[in-house]
């Protein structure tokens, strides 16, 4: 082969290989935002929101949900570490820091939803707040029972 034709042959490789990863990133991209887009039918079903109260509470609950995903982020190494071995393979000094930490984020998440609990209060009738926790709770069972379902649908087939 000459050295054009491997040339061509490497460029049309490269080309092919960054559509690829472009698409499933797409694909990736689409599927959180069709996960997104339901959450949110969800719950503004749900809560019953007329226009005004989403468009005042949706950047209320993203503004929360950025926090406590930062607290989480926080504390992945330690999460990591108990994932990884069991408690009886650490020492002592090191479970007890793992576990601290985890109290400390645990009060950290809790101030956090109090803070927003009371900007909550500011757009919303107490009403809809309270729906608001409520489906809460249940888009979480919904969560809870999909991602067995699909996990059972992945067992089927193997």
């Amino acid at each position: 082969m000459s050295f054009n034709k491997i040339n061509k042959l490497s460029i049309v490789l490269v080309i092919t290989l960054f559509s690829t990863i472009l698409s499933a990133q797409n694909d990736s991209n689409m599927k959180k935002e069709n996960r997104e887009a339901r959450k949110i039918a969800f719950f503004t079903t749900e809560m019953d929101l007329n226009s005004e109260e989403s468009q005042n509470f949706w950047p209320v609950v993203n503004e929360m949900n950025l926090e406590l995903k930062e607290i989480r982020n926080k504390n992945a190494h330690g999460r990591m570490i108990l994932m990884d071995k069991k408690s009886e393979d650490l020492s002592d000094k090191e479970l007890e820091e793992i576990l601290d930490a985890r109290m400390q984020i645990g009060k950290e998440q809790m101030d956090i939803k109090i803070k927003y609990h009371e900007k909550f209060k500011k757009v919303l009738p107490i009403q809809k707040l309270a729906k608001f926790y409520q489906a809460t709770r249940e888009f979480k069972k919904l969560q809870s029972e999909r991602k067995k379902q699909n996990n059972y649908t992945r067992e089927r087939k193997r």
